[in-house]
């Protein structure tokens, strides 16, 4: 008699960066401290995220595109 053993994947954390598929507004200056020091970079709609993707490949976050549009006139 054979086991079956059932495995399901572990939630992510919201701020881990995965599971997300948007392109986020961050600012400038984090970026750039992102890009110099590591670390995380925390978006206009408040999701973090290592900075490590192509954000040219996904759509950008609704929320991001929101809250700019508010902030800057933009998005």
């Amino acid at each position: 008699m054979a086991t079956e053993t059932k495995t399901k994947p572990a939630p992510h954390e919201t701020d881990t960066g995965e599971g997300d598929g948007y392109a986020h507004y961050a600012r400038k200056e984090e970026i750039t401290r992102a890009a110099i020091e590591g670390g995380t970079i925390t978006a206009l709609c408040g999701f973090r995220f290592p900075p490590i993707r192509d954000p040219q490949r996904f759509p950008v976050c609704p929320k991001c595109k929101e809250l700019a549009a508010m902030l800057w006139g933009e998005a």
